[in-house]
């Protein structure tokens, strides 16, 4: 059931039936994740239920015990066993793991530019993590998964419309941001297409509504959790793509962008030089690395 607010943002987009056929056409996602989705999301769920299941997919086992390993969760010892990789990753950033783990398996390639987007999906998902520590914000493994799954509607294009994105690829190297092309070549834009895709795919109300409006202009600062973790989830994407994660080529300078989000969430100058000098660039290369 599409919730009222994405019924209006359908019905407002000129090329909405194209909209709708391109979320309708999307294959579910495989059996496998699908099930581990479900048990994550199940208060009565216990390691071993996850640990017999995702045993059954080896490339989705992999890349968790490889996560497990990284310099993210910085192991004291060498995790060898998806119990111990569960254990340690935590059942809420598994969510993000095994759905991007699966978006990586099923696409059709991966040049370039899909490269490009997932270290924008990881990077993001990392900084939005230690912004949340920063902050001190309690949802920072909840915002860890929708940094992951900001752009799901990019890959989604990509995966089901390669050759119609060269044209965005062109105008987005010619100084325009990815939502503004899009905008001009499809007549909507990633944000709309992949909270559809989430609310397909029964993603919590939050994570699409972050999805929906991470490019969306906000009122900060604000009292509204949604606000807050779609505010941080912005600033996130726009240190990513200033650290040159994200694009090929040219792309518009987001500073400036970034620096009136720090002031928006009450981080004064000197604390917003500090995080961006202190960035952990060891764990964010090393995010990174999951997907090569």
């Amino acid at each position: 059931m599409i919730s009222g607010e994405l019924k209006g943002e359908i019905t407002g987009v000129k090329n909405w039936s194209d909209l709708v056929a391109v979320v309708k056409d999307l294959p579910p996602l495989p059996v496998i994740a699908t099930r581990a989705l479900k048990l994550v999301g199940d208060p009565n769920c216990n390691t071993k239920q996850l640990t017999s299941l995702l045993q059954k997919d080896a490339a989705l086992a992999a890349r968790v015990l490889k996560i497990a390993n990284s310099a993210m969760y910085a192991a004291q010892r060498q995790i060898t066993t998806l119990t111990q990789a569960i254990m340690i990753i935590g059942f809420k950033t598994l969510r993000g793991i095994i759905i991007a783990a699966t978006l990586r398996q099923t696409s059709r390639q991966f040049g370039a530019l899909e490269k490009a987007i997932w270290h924008n999906s990881l990077s993001t998902a990392t900084i939005a993590q230690k912004l949340c520590v920063l902050l001190r914000k309690p949802y920072a493994d909840e915002l860890f998964l929708s940094g992951l799954l900001h752009d799901l509607g990019k890959i989604v294009l990509l995966m089901q419309m390669p050759m119609n994105y060269t044209q965005v690829i062109e105008l987005v190297e010619s100084g325009k941001q990815y939502y503004e092309a899009e905008n001009e070549v499809f007549g909507y834009n990633h944000t709309l297409l992949g909270a559809l895709v989430a609310k397909k795919w029964n993603f919590s109300d939050d994570a699409c509504q972050i999805m929906l409006h991470h490019h969306d202009p906000l009122e900060l600062p604000t009292n509204d959790p949604i606000y807050q973790k779609t505010a941080i989830i912005q600033l996130a994407n726009a240190l990513s793509h200033t650290l040159g994660h994200g694009h090929l080529g040219n792309y518009p300078d987001l500073k400036g962008e970034a620096q009136i989000l720090f002031q928006g969430m009450g981080i004064n100058q000197q604390a917003a030089q500090d995080f961006i000098e202190e960035m952990p660039t060891v764990v964010v290369e090393q995010m990174l690395s999951l997907i090569d």
